[in-house]
């Protein structure tokens, strides 16, 4: 099962899965196969953004995979770019671009800011 899998499955909190991957990344010396990509880079990368602006305190293994990642779909100019793509809300079925709508940390749905929480997910979005 790939990185990308795992960070897409549900059923344990974001934090605990990113924390498995880095550990095998670590593991595994670091290889760029574990790196993630698409809406699992996205989803974790925008967990990572939020939960550190909340005063998170990530440990070091979590922040190495992260920006590992980063550097991985380009970096600077990889997020830029993945910002522009466009994304269908998984509620109310409008498009926005990336950087318009967040994804649920539970369920992983995209979801724009006007339909917000869904119900039965215990995720949030970010």
């Amino acid at each position: 099962m790939s990185n990308n899998h795992v960070v897409l499955g549900r059923g344990i909190p974001i934090e605990e899965r990113v924390g498995q991957l880095a550990e095998a990344w670590l593991r595994d010396d670091r290889g760029g196969d574990h790196l993630l990509t698409g809406r699992a880079f996205f989803a974790v990368y925008s967990w990572y953004l939020w939960s550190s602006r909340r005063g998170v305190d990530h440990d070091t293994a979590c922040a190495e995979y992260v920006a590992a990642s980063y550097d991985a779909i380009g970096g600077g100019d990889g997020w830029n770019a993945m910002l522009r793509e466009r994304a269908v809300c998984e509620s109310c079925w409008d498009t926005y671009r990336l950087e318009n709508i967040g994804v649920c940390t539970g369920c992983m749905r995209y979801t724009c800011y006007a339909c917000d929480a869904h119900g039965s997910c215990a995720g949030e979005i970010v």
